[in-house]
């Protein structure tokens, strides 16, 4: 069985642990010459999920049920999950995601949705938001969004993968699933990963092992930080913030591991239409209590008036 077959494989488990229904297609994204995944549960307007980094798509499946009435679109970010790989370069992060996030909502056929995103998936949202980018009728991010807002410090076992060459033997080793787990609730949190479900550690732990997604993970955090604090050119500026204009929720772990809420709170101040509520968890809270994260979702959006079908 390839690498590939593995991670559908672990992934179908896991929608039956969540029991949801999923489906899987590929998307071509014209402007970037990029191959990205995607994964879409139930019906309704439109949702899209971007993750974090190093995680997949599938990270978001606790969710898929939570969140009734509405089709839920996943993405696997370039060089994460099972889409193609991406080569990162400092300087060019920023355009990039503009273009990147453009790209995914020409194919998708979206004018416009709500946007969750995590870390990363945030960082990417928030940067497009802050240039002027109108795609985005409303954001949630989950979790601090990587190292967009000033104050954050990339630990352990983030800061190694800023490293070239460590990063990327970091990345590519063959890592037992005992120690992924261990380094996974270093980045991630504790209460995430005892609440993950099983299959999904293991989908992540297969995802990682891809060749072009260590290449990928490794070009990036080298393009975005240094070994423990991100470049000038990541961090928004006050500026920058106040030119967010969509409603913007911030969903917090009180045990965030690379910025506090509290010290969070003067940038988030700065954007016009922002709230931030605390949750239990670390950088992953929708792990520790899927339906808490689902209500404070559904607070910020619109209401749906059809109802789910993606069991």
């Amino acid at each position: 069985m390839t690498l590939e077959q593995r991670i559908r494989r672990a992934e179908a488990d896991l929608f039956a642990v969540v029991g949801a229904e999923v489906d899987e297609s590929f998307l071509e994204l014209a402007a970037t010459g990029s191959r990205v995944r995607l994964l879409s549960c139930g019906s309704g307007p439109p949702l899209v999920l971007l993750p974090g980094v190093s995680l997949s798509a599938a990270a978001w499946a606790p969710l898929f049920n939570a969140l009734p009435g509405r089709r839920l679109l996943a993405i696997d970010l370039p060089g994460h999950g099972l889409s193609e790989p991406a080569g990162y370069r400092r300087g060019h992060v920023r355009q990039y995601a503009r273009a990147l996030t453009d790209d995914i909502f020409d194919a998708l056929g979206l004018e416009e949705a709500p946007v969750v995103g995590h870390s990363l998936g945030a960082m990417f949202a928030l940067w497009y938001a802050a240039a002027g980018g109108e795609r985005i009728s409303q954001l949630v991010a989950m979790g601090e969004p990587a190292v967009a807002l000033r104050g954050v410090r990339v630990r352990m076992p983030l800061s190694l993968l800023t490293v070239r060459g460590l990063g990327l033997a970091v990345l590519g080793a063959p890592t037992p699933r005992r120690v992924y787990r261990r380094l996974l609730a270093q980045g991630l949190g504790r209460a995430e990963v005892a609440a993950a479900p099983e299959p999904l550690i293991d989908a992540l732990h297969l995802s990682a092992r891809r060749p072009e997604n260590a290449r990928t993970v490794n070009s990036l955090m080298h393009a975005i930080d240094h070994f423990r604090r991100p470049r000038a050119e990541s961090v928004l500026t006050t500026s920058e913030l106040a030119a967010i204009a969509p409603p913007t929720m911030f969903i917090w772990g009180t045990d965030a591991p690379y910025l506090s809420a509290e010290a969070a709170r003067p940038s988030i101040d700065q954007i016009p239409a922002a709230t931030l509520h605390e949750v239990p968890g670390a950088h992953g809270p929708w792990l520790v209590d899927p339906q808490r994260s689902a209500q404070l979702i559904d607070t910020h959006l619109v209401q749906p008036e059809t109802v789910n079908d993606c069991v």
